[in-house]
């Protein structure tokens, strides 16, 4: 060929080289964008989301659930993948559908019609996106001029979408009911099953721990023997206080509340908090049956409790809402102060320096609270480690939250710790192991101090009980100080 042709032929060809390498820049740029830049937040009842697209070859889709793992699968054709972000669940949503649930035909519509303008926002951004990054792109490489740096990008946009569109055309959500599961979640068939199998023994449990409360109480029917110490005519004195914490929900945990307080005869119930794992009316309604206790109850909220945990205990009969204000009960006088965090949503705080912030103003709320009321008998919180500074304050501090059954004794005061009475909740329930429940029984005379302190612990699962009595003589000469002031 001539080189005169040759030129001629290049000339007439070159614009529409020039053209499509444009375009493919505008392409370029238009999937960079999305892939770098196109993840947005969806939120579908209260659950939000990140979703995003990237690069893939095997068509999936991925729903990550921090920090448990993820679930994935094949759900479409096509070099691109479909990421998506558990980010955070809202409280109050999720609260209100445990309090109040939905129709289940009226919710599941609702959430396919949210999904459905959800995913028109979706793509809206995906546009917009794919729009920018391909107009930037053709910008930075070929400084076109303003029609063309507008018709190119469009053009560029539109044809990623329509493969997009031909792509999630092909999507199929039948695919997640035969997931693959990464991460901790590949157990979740196993701990489903676990779950099912323990809840169809609850009754069994619940049973077997009424009844071997009840063998016990009745060996334990000459108890008051630990009076030795004190006069026999003085015995009828002796206020006998249950102590439990971190409930948890747990109706196993409730029953062995209701047995111990039967069997043992307490005068009153003294609970430090957690009786709930998200602090909603639902999971109140496990516990319920503390109405039937059928002694008077003082309640500090724990920070895994809420105001509408408080209002459920506040309508059991003869209960009280402990917060800075002393009550007296059988002669023994009761100060109590509920956990901050139980008048919030949260469960924790947000960082440690907010937590060593929050406990030192409890420490002062305490002490300044303590110089204006007096002194008192009891003195109940729901976090030990505030429990701990506060030992000098009363003769008998209780205190619970980090789940560890236990006493300590020191100059004039005793710290009790109850431990877990609903076995650290339904998780500890589905333990194969199987977590202790734990209470306390206290045995005090009013202005003496305490006597004595029943530990108990009972695992369900290997059938074990036990009961373990810490004689203690707090104030030395407080017997001698009683008997002189009848």
């Amino acid at each position: 060929m001539p080189l005169t042709e040759k030129k001629e032929l290049n000339a007439r060809i070159w614009p529409y080289i020039k053209i499509f390498a444009v375009l493919l820049t505008g392409f370029i740029g238009a999937m960079l964008a999305v892939w770098l830049f196109g993840a947005s937040t969806v939120e579908v009842e209260g659950i939000e989301f990140k979703v995003g697209l990237a690069p893939g070859r095997s068509g999936l889709t991925e729903v990550h659930f921090p920090p448990f793992g993820v679930i994935e699968a094949r759900t479409h054709q096509g070099p691109v993948k479909l990421i998506i972000n558990l980010e955070q669940i809202s409280s109050d949503s999720f609260k209100a559908h445990m309090d109040n649930p939905p129709d289940q035909k009226k919710f599941v519509q609702q959430l396919q019609d949210t999904a459905r303008d959800r995913i028109a926002a979706f793509a809206l951004h995906q546009t917009a996106v794919a729009l920018l990054g391909a107009f930037l792109l053709v910008l930075l490489v070929w400084r076109a001029g303003m029609v063309k740096l507008l018709l190119y990008p469009a053009i560029s946009t539109l044809v990623l979408l329509l493969i997009l569109s031909g792509i999630f055309r092909s999507y199929d959500i039948k695919a997640f009911h035969e997931p693959e599961y990464k991460g901790v979640l590949s157990m979740a068939p196993t701990a489903v099953k676990f779950a099912t199998d323990s809840l169809a023994d609850l009754q069994q449990i619940r049973n077997h721990t009424r009844q071997i409360v009840s063998n016990l109480g009745v060996l334990f029917s000459s108890a008051d023997s630990l009076m030795a110490m004190a006069d026999p005519e003085e015995q009828g004195e002796v206020v006998k206080v249950l102590l439990v914490s971190d409930l948890h929900s747990n109706p196993v945990g409730v029953e062995l509340t209701k047995s111990l307080a039967t069997r043992f005869g307490v005068d009153f119930l003294i609970n430090a908090g957690d009786l709930t794992d998200m602090g909603s009316k639902l999971e109140a309604s496990f516990t319920e049956d503390l109405a039937a206790v059928g002694v008077p109850q003082l309640f500090v909220g724990g920070n895994h409790d809420s105001p509408e945990i408080m209002d459920f205990m506040a309508e059991i009969p003869e209960s009280h809402i402990l917060d800075g204000d002393m009550v007296t009960v059988k002669g023994i006088k009761v100060l109590g102060f509920s956990h901050p965090l139980a008048a919030v949503p949260e469960v924790e705080y947000s960082s440690q320096e907010e937590e060593e912030e929050a406990l030192g103003q409890q420490v002062t709320r305490v002490y300044e609270t303590v110089a204006a009321q007096g002194r008192p008998d009891i003195l109940v919180v729901h976090d030990s480690k505030l429990g701990k500074k506060l030992v000098k304050l009363a003769g008998l501090v209780i205190a619970g939250h980090d789940h560890r059954l236990r006493i300590e004794q020191g100059a004039g005061w005793v710290f009790v710790n109850p431990g877990t009475t609903g076995a650290s909740g339904l998780r500890g329930f589905y333990s194969e192991k199987g977590i202790s429940y734990s209470a306390s029984i206290a045995y005090m005379l009013p202005d003496y101090g305490v006597l004595a302190v029943d530990m108990v612990k009972y695992n369900p699962v290997s059938k074990q009980f036990s009961l373990e009595r810490k004689l203690l003589n707090p104030r030395p000469n407080a017997a001698e100080e009683h008997k002189d002031k009848e």
